[in-house]
């Protein structure tokens, strides 16, 4: 099974909507039934794409709020696609540093801390590019206020499915890693690197191992 495909934060669920009472009926939609890679991404990548292309690159999932316009709300998922990769990645090299074995280096460094809680993400984001479109779906929903919705509208969702080489993924690791470098004191600089690329083996190989068992 290919497991350890992390999801982009997104802004709506398809999922939610199964689970929480609607405040809509679909009335169109891009396909007649919602896709089984917007319902359970990790499966439809277990049965639809080969090992070769999944070892190569990474898979985000994006769902945009709701819109006036079909094209605007999927040129927003697709745009928004870059931001929500580089929090994702952001996050968790924060979530690494936090939760180190060793203890998190940024407790006794203030510019490594200030640089994690305020400059990171912007480093990755610079960095994040290669994304391509691999599959989108769109549905056009018709809010009722008798459903539970503030007013009656029609909005457009649409959920964005985009993969990104991991070359790419690796020069943002390496953008951070040079930035670091005038940022840690020397005392820390051994550890911090040591942690760096142990968060970034995990990132970019889970995936790759889990795969093989």
């Amino acid at each position: 099974m290919k497991f350890s495909v992390l999801l982009m934060l997104c802004l709506s669920f398809f999922a939610c909507s199964r689970t929480l009472e609607k405040d809509y009926k679909v009335v169109d939609a891009s396909m007649e039934e919602i896709p089984e890679w917007v319902i359970d991404l990790e499966e439809w990548l277990d049965d639809e794409v080969d090992d070769e292309e999944f070892e190569k690159n990474r898979f985000y999932i994006y769902t945009s709020e709701p819109k006036n316009d079909r094209d605007i709300a999927c040129k927003l998922a697709h745009a928004n696609s870059a931001a929500s990769v580089a929090a994702e990645i952001s996050t968790f090299i924060k979530e690494s540093f936090a939760q180190s074995k060793s203890g998190d280096p940024s407790k006794t460094d203030s510019k490594l801390s200030e640089y994690l809680q305020n400059d990171l993400y912007k480093e990755v984001q610079a960095t994040i590019t290669g994304i391509q479109q691999y599959r989108k779906y769109w549905e056009k929903r018709r809010y009722k206020q008798d459903m539970g919705a503030k007013k009656d509208w029609d909005g457009y969702v649409c959920t964005s499915l985009v993969k990104i080489p991991k070359k790419q993924l690796q020069k943002s690791f390496e953008r951070v890693e040079k930035s670091l470098e005038t940022k840690v004191n020397n005392q820390a600089k051994q550890q911090v690197y040591k942690l760096l690329k142990e968060t970034k083996d995990k990132y970019l190989n889970d995936a790759d191992s889990d795969s093989d068992e």
